[in-house]
């Protein structure tokens, strides 16, 4: 009976074991040889080509060419010569030209105004009086110095006074006249001063006086400036100037310098346009700006009755300077923040080289030693890298600004920079 009790509790034992521990270990082991077998045996899948994505950019080639380096300011126009007119003596206006208005021209040695010039003339006729006066009192001195002479030589007398002589009163005689012609001169000086004459050829920027007016010696009655050339200072920053090799200390004049400027008053294609020349610079750095000014002229500015050059407007101008050989001109947006251009070579590669800029403008650059006909990318990437394949595109869009550039010794306008 014992023995039998130990048997069962036994083959109890032996089935929960089995149950709870075997029987999932041969589950697993059948699922997991399952998928082993599954995985073994499951057909490959066909391999696809690596494809290299291209992108598509847009190109502008390259072309080498003589190309006038040009820098550009602005400044406000004056003229050569601009003048505050006041009267030398004081009197009532008799006369006004016609033209001595606001905006009038004038003509050098024309008779603008004329003072009342009785007053005047009384005082010449009263100095001449006075001249003759003291001519006469020269002549009565010297007479009597001769006569004083001879006496004294007759009583032998040889070594004598100048009192003697008389010489101190044909001295005072003599300076009595010249004072009497001097303030004959005066009057006279007073008399035309009565008469006021254009200085120069110009226009009358603001008068202030009409006929019968009184006016007083040196009181403004108008201001004045001249036509004949207007001047325009132009700053400069110094890489501006080494750019277009114009020496830092230039002096010329309109006839001799060889510096062209070309002013224009707006940046649209039908802006007035006036051409001038360089005659100077001003020779020392502002302070501020950090900038050299340099003075521009153009001649005969109020020539064109619809299209002057007026005084006191503000202009554009764009400045000649140095020729320069085997340069590329590209778009400005073909420069990269590090200075350097994107070009696209042979087999479609992108590769980044730097960029020998010789000058930069509102919408160009120039370029040197860039070879002919390369393919510069103007499109923006994200992220370029050396070697990555592209599919360039020409880009045959028009610059919405046409620049004027000097190229080969002719003026032409560029109208498909980009």
């Amino acid at each position: 009976m014992k023995h039998t009790r130990l048997f069962n509790s036994v083959s109890i034992n032996y089935g929960l074991w089995v149950k709870w521990l075997v029987t999932p270990l041969v589950l697993i082991s059948l699922v997991y040889g399952g998928l082993a077998w599954f995985n073994a045996n499951q057909p490959e899948p066909k391999s696809r080509p690596n494809k290299v994505k291209k992108i598509r950019v847009f190109t502008y080639p390259s072309k080498q060419q003589n190309l006038q380096l040009k820098a550009y300011s602005q400044g406000e126009v004056t003229a050569v010569n601009e003048i505050d007119l006041k009267p030398q003596v004081s009197g009532n206006l008799v006369y006004v030209a016609d033209n001595f208005v606001s905006g009038g021209i004038i003509r050098q040695g024309q008779l603008l105004l004329e003072i009342d010039p009785t007053d005047y003339e009384l005082a010449v006729t009263q100095k001449q009086a006075k001249v003759i006066q003291a001519r006469q009192q020269l002549e009565h001195a010297q007479a009597e110095a001769d006569a004083a002479a001879i006496e004294l030589a007759s009583l032998g007398r040889t070594q004598v006074s100048d009192l003697a002589l008389r010489k101190p009163q044909l001295e005072q005689a003599r300076a009595s006249l010249a004072a009497a012609k001097a303030e004959l001169e005066k009057a006279e000086l007073d008399l035309a001063r009565t008469k006021i004459y254009a200085p120069f050829n110009g226009r009358v920027a603001k008068e202030s006086v009409s006929r019968f007016q009184y006016v007083n010696k040196g009181s403004n009655v108008a201001r004045l400036f001249s036509t004949d050339l207007a001047e325009i200072r132009l700053p400069v920053n110094l890489d501006d100037l080494q750019q277009i090799r114009l020496p830092s200390a230039y002096f010329s004049n309109y006839t001799d310098s060889q510096y062209t400027v070309e002013l224009f008053d707006g940046m649209e294609p039908s802006a007035n346009r006036w051409q001038g020349k360089i005659v100077r610079t001003e020779a020392n750095i502002d302070a501020k700006t950090r900038s050299v000014y340099l003075v521009a002229q153009v001649k005969d500015p109020y020539k064109s009755e619809f299209t002057p050059l007026l005084n006191g407007s503000f202009v554009h101008a764009e400045i000649a300077g140095a020729w320069v050989d085997g340069v590329s001109l590209l778009p400005k947006n073909s420069l990269r923040n590090n200075g350097q251009l994107w070009v696209v070579d042979k087999n479609n590669q992108l590769l980044i080289v730097d960029a020998k800029v010789l000058q930069r403008t509102q919408d160009h650059i120039v370029v040197a030693d860039l070879p002919n006909k390369t393919k510069v990318i103007t499109s923006s990437l994200a992220m370029a890298t050396a070697g990555m394949k592209v599919i360039p595109i020409n880009n045959k869009h028009k610059a919405s600004t046409s620049v004027a550039l000097t190229v080969s010794g002719q003026h032409k306008e560029d109208n498909n920079a980009f």
